[in-house]
């Protein structure tokens, strides 16, 4: 069974490498996502505790449109996702409200209770339900977002103006900038990493605006 999801996890990140090689070779934040991807330690030592999240009934939604992205990625993700642990965070950490909290979950193939411990790196699965609204926030650490799913809507900063991003959208978080995401009818279903500083700051900024794609007014 350990065997098995290390397989299946090594699969999955050989395609995420190819096809973000393919894709998106010269987007930013992609060089160093890749690069500390290759730094990072395989041991096949303690596997995760499989566990599913209520939120991981969207994954066949994602999936399906996920496959309109990268069949090859999307087909190695929907063997990955049931043999690992989607989780929320904690109730001591910052956090955003409900119904945000009732509605997503994500899980680490590096990090703390992945598949992989990681040095310094996360990377996973991230999924959010359909009309629901991740109020602006920030954190130490640079973040990649690739998006299987979609349109989600996006917004940098407390007065910015909301951006469309569709499905295979590539983004990038530096340190410290702001973001928040609303979904509309589909839910949110991408790939993420924080490359270095896992252990930094991060804090919710506010909850205003907290009105989802498509339900307006």
């Amino acid at each position: 069974m350990a065997d098995n999801l290390f397989d299946t996890a090594d699969r999955a990140l050989d395609t995420v490498v190819a096809g973000l090689g393919r894709l998106h070779r010269d987007a930013e934040g992609v060089g160093e996502t890749l690069e500390r991807l290759g730094e990072q330690a395989r041991p096949r030592d303690v596997p995760p505790t499989p566990q599913q999240d209520p939120a991981c009934r969207h994954l066949t939604v994602g999936l399906a449109s996920a496959r309109q992205v990268d069949s090859a990625l999307a087909e190695a993700l929907a063997a990955l996702a049931p043999l690992l642990h989607w989780q929320r965070i904690p109730e001591h950490v910052p956090h955003p409200p409900d119904p945000f909290m009732d509605d997503y979950a994500f899980a680490k193939i590096f990090g703390p209770q992945g598949v992989y411990p990681g040095e310094d790196f996360m990377m996973g699965l991230f999924i959010i339900g359909p009309r629901q609204f991740y109020p602006t926030h920030l954190h130490q650490a640079p973040e990649l977002y690739w998006l299987f799913s979609g349109p989600t809507e996006w917004r940098f900063g407390e007065e910015a103006p909301w951006e469309t991003k569709p499905p295979g959208a590539l983004h990038w978080n530096r340190p410290y900038h702001p973001h928040a995401m609303r979904t509309g009818d589909v839910p949110f279903f991408a790939l993420w990493a924080w490359t270095r500083d896992i252990d930094g700051d991060y804090s919710i900024v506010g909850a205003e605006g907290a009105v989802p794609l498509n339900r307006q007014g």
